[in-house]
Parts: structure tokens; C-alpha cells; sequence
């Protein structure tokens, strides 16, 4: 949405996307100016470019009229959207819903029968999104969307919909949530009117907010509470209370005593076991735990996928563990139909092998299970024989969080593989998403180059894998 926006509008779609994410968005989006913003990173623009392109294959092909916003005059793109809603057009292509200082303009507006102030029809909003799975964040602006279409049809809409990465139409009752949204956008107006007051607090989602470079080396300066994984805001502000804002002050707190004076306990203890070990910055153990293993090998399986296709592969990395190290490791690119069809015969072939059939297969985290399920679906391998395979995944992801305690802040596969082979850890505001920028250079000048990068980062990642099989073997 451009800077200048020609209307007296506040709050805006995007800021109930915000709102379900960091509250605190919102308030660094109206008081601070945009060029403290950070900018979007290689990765970023890819998954832009991305969505941009999936949206308009979705959309292009139904035919809706778009309204067109001409020099950032939304009042003019709302009159136009108006208009067609009136006219009873089928749908519509980025229309503007303008309701005093309420902004949206949703991907898609289609009719529907049933009564409205428009006649025997009238409007309900969808967006579309290119992730695979719906989200509450999406179904807030929709949401939202439905909100403001009430002021020009007399009639909120029930539903709304979203259309997602793989084609799919997933409809959202918005009666069911409507108490939601509307809180959500009550809340929204009192942080933009500064009558509600938020803080930076660390998650997931920093890594790829706008404001990052405002937040997070403010908050690694108060070596602030929210690094600690596990601790929900609600908590945060809890411990906050009773005086414990720090991971050090979290770290040294008499457990028993904030009990009493009304922390709740449950989850505490190992919230300090993980503050201690950010201060210590080595991986303790708490738990003793028993893997299945393998009779003489052990398989060791890594697949990167699309962040758009959960289900898509970009890199096949695979290995065996003998005699305390890693033999047979394979890494294959894949960016073409050939090319997966052709790794995905190689991998077969090594997981089926006579001398490694019955051995297990240690992954880490659940998108490598999907994606070789999806692969197996896609070559047409036997039912029985895909099953056998599945199955003998053992993903080390909740193996590690059981066995013990990582000076880590979100336990991804990345973190927890720095400590186990002794390297640099990630900082808390790197993404990771180093293969998908990598492979998304496939097929240009330094094409060579690329591939033997990504090689050697599945590699490293099948070595990686090894390296959390054995911190766990020695915590049994």
C-alpha cells in the first residue's frame, strides 16, 4: 500500500494481519516513519514476487472487473467498487471498502444471494493466499473485510473464504469469529490512538517483520524475557509483575517462592532450565531417553522444501551412520521433474537396500515426512512399499526437546544443529531460509556454482542430523 494514502482512513487490513502476529506492529507502523523500517531481504521479495504471481494465476482467469486505484485516490477506487456492487457484477478484483477510518481491500468480493440493501444479492470477501494452510491471521482481514462490506450492502457476511497455495477453497463462518474480529479491530483503534500501550516481544515471526531492526536489538539489550522459549506473552507479563524481566533474572529466581506469590508453576521450571542455558550457552540434558536404533546402520534422511509447497522438495540429502560416522552421504538438487524423479530413485534405492531395509531413518522436524509423502504419491510408489518407508522415520525433533535443554530460541533444525556440531549459532533474527533464496537462483550465469552451494548445504545438514543422533545417544 503506497505511503500517501489520499484518505483520512486509520486502521487498515494489514494492521489486523499485524495484530495477530505483534500487536506491537501497530503501534511502531503509526509512530515511527517507514524509512526506519528494515528492508525486505532477498527471501522476502522472492516470496512477494511469489504470492503476487500465484494471485493473479488465481485470479486473472475469473474475469472479475478490477478497480483500479489511480495516484493513491482510495476514496475514487471506493466510489468504483460501489458501483460495481450495485450493478451486481459476479465479483470483484481488488476492491476498496472504506468505512470511516477503516481501509481494506480484499483480493476478491463475490456475490451471493440473499437479501441486501443492494437487492436480492449481495457480498462476501475472500483473499488469496499461496500458503497451504489457512491461518488466523488471513481469516482476521477477511474478516475484516466482511466488517466494512456491511456499511455498503446493509448486511454483513456469514462467511468469507480463502484460496490457498494448492487451488484449494477453504470457506471461514465469520459469524463464528465475529466477537473476535470485532475485538481485534477495537484493540487495533486503541493502539493507533495510543490509548493502549504494547512492548516488543520476541517470536517467530521477528525474523521476517519490518521492524525488526527497531525491536530486536532493543530487546537483546534487555537481554529481554520473550528469548526464552516456551514463555507466551501472557506468562511474560505474569513474571514481568513479580519483577523477573530478564533471562538472568529468570534464570537465578527462586522457582517455589513465585509459585507462591501467584505465578503459575506449570511449565516454569523448565522455562528457568531454559533461561539458565541461554546464560551458560551450552545444550543441558534433563531426560534420559531411548531411541530405537539400528541393528548394524542407520539411515539418515534431510529433505529442504518450498516455503510456498510444504509438500515440495528443492534438496535431497541422505546418509548412512557406521561405526560412529557418516558414510554414503548423497546430496541431489532438484529443480525440474527430471531431476526429482531421477534423486528420488537414487533414495529408494538406498533406504530399500537389502542391508538397510529394516533400519530406521532419522529426520528432524515433520516437513520432511510430508514432502517424501508427497513424492511417494507423485512417482507411484506402492502403497505398501511407501508405508514401509514412513514408518521408519524417527524425527529427532521432539527427541531433542524431550532429552534436554538447547541454548536455542525456537528449536528449529538449523539452532539446535549449531550446538550439536559446536558452531556459531543463528542469531535470534535469522530466518532460515538459505536454500529456498539459493534454489530460487537456479538456472542463471552462476547456475554451477549454486548447485555445488546447495550440495554441500545437504550435506552438511545429513552430518548435521548425525551430529544430534549421537547428543542424544549420549544423554540414554
Amino acid at each position: 500500500m503506497p505511503s500517501q494514502i489520499r484518505t483520512n482512513a486509520t486502521i487498515l487490513a494489514h494492521h489486523l494481519y499485524d495484530f495477530a502476529e505483534c500487536e506491537h506492529r501497530i503501534a511502531l507502523d503509526v509512530s515511527l516513519e517507514r524509512s526506519r523500517r528494515t528492508p525486505p531481504d532477498e527471501a522476502m521479495e522472492l516470496l512477494f514476487e511469489k504470492g503476487r504471481q500465484f494471485e493473479r494465476q488465481i485470479v486473472e482467469p475469473l474475469g472479475y472487473p478490477t478497480v483500479e486505484l489511480r495516484e493513491g485516490d482510495w476514496e475514487a477506487a471506493h466510489a468504483q467498487t460501489i458501483e460495481l456492487m450495485r450493478a451486481g457484477v459476479p465479483g470483484i478484483d481488488q476492491g476498496v471498502l472504506i468505512d470511516g477510518g477503516r481501509l481494506a481491500r480484499p483480493d476478491l468480493l463475490e456475490r451471493v444471494p440473499g437479501a441486501s440493501t443492494l437487492g436480492e444479492h449481495y457480498y462476501q470477501p475472500g483473499d488469496v493466499k499461496s500458503a497451504r494452510t489457512a491461518r488466523s491471521d488471513a481469516a482476521l482481514q477477511v474478516g475484516f473485510a466482511a466488517l466494512l462490506l456491511e456499511k455498503v450492502q446493509g448486511r454483513r457476511p456469514e462467511s468469507g473464504f480463502l484460496i490457498l497455495g494448492d487451488g484449494r477453497r477453504e470457506e471461514i463462518d465469520l459469524e463464528a469469529i465475529r466477537y473476535t474480529i470485532d475485538d481485534a479491530v477495537a484493540r487495533a483503534e486503541r493502539i493507533v490512538g495510543g490509548e493502549e500501550e504494547t512492548r516488543p516481544f520476541y517470536s517467530v515471526s521477528c525474523a521476517r517483520c519490518r521492524w525488526r531492526g527497531e525491536c530486536v536489538p532493543r530487546l537483546q539489550e534487555e537481554r529481554d524475557l520473550s528469548f526464552v522459549h516456551g514463555l507466551t506473552r501472557s506468562r511474560n507479563r505474569v513474571l514481568r509483575r513479580h519483577g523477573v524481566c530478564t533471562i538472568d533474572e529468570l534464570a537465578t529466581a527462586d522457582v517455589a517462592r513465585l509459585v507462591e506469590a501467584g505465578v503459575p508453576g506449570d511449565g516454569l521450571e523448565r522455562a528457568q532450565a531454559q533461561a539458565r542455558a541461554l546464560v551458560a550457552g551450552k545444550a543441558s540434558r534433563v531426560n534420559a531417553v531411548k531411541l530405537p536404533r539400528g541393528a548394524r546402520r542407520e539411515c539418515y534422511l534431510r529433505i529442504e522444501v518450498n516455503p510456498l509447497d510444504d509438500d515440495q522438495a528443492m534438496l535431497l540429502a541422505w546418509g548412512e551412520g557406521a561405526g560412529g560416522t557418516i558414510v554414503d552421504a548423497q546430496a541431489r538438487v532438484l529443480s525440474s521433474a527430471g531431476e526429482r524423479s531421477g534423486a528420488w530413485s537414487e533414495l529408494i534405492g538406498f533406504l530399500e537396500a537389502t542391508e538397510r531395509r529394516e533400519e530406521p531413518i532419522y529426520a528432524f522436524g515433520s516437513s520432511t515426512t510430508r514432502a517424501l509423502e508427497a513424492m511417494a504419491d507423485v512417482e507411484g510408489l506402492p502403497t505398501s512399499r511407501a508405508g514401509d518407508a514412513l514408518g521408519r522415520i524417527v524425527d529427532l525433533a521432539p527427541w531433542v526437546r524431550r532429552a534436554g535443554v538447547f541454548p536455542v530460541f525456537h528449536y528449529r533444525f538449523d539452532e539446535v544443529a549449531a550446538v550439536a556440531v559446536g558452531s556459531v549459532r543463528p542469531s535470534p533474527a535469522s530466518p532460515d531460509d538459505a536454500a529456498f533464496v539459493l534454489h530460487a537462483a537456479l538456472g542463471g550465469a552462476d547456475d554451477a556454482s549454486v548447485r555445488e552451494r546447495l550440495v554441500a548445504m545437504g550435506l552438511d545438514a545429513v552430518r548435521s542430523l548425525f551430529a544430534i543422533r549421537m547428543w542424544l545417544g549420549r544423554s540414554s
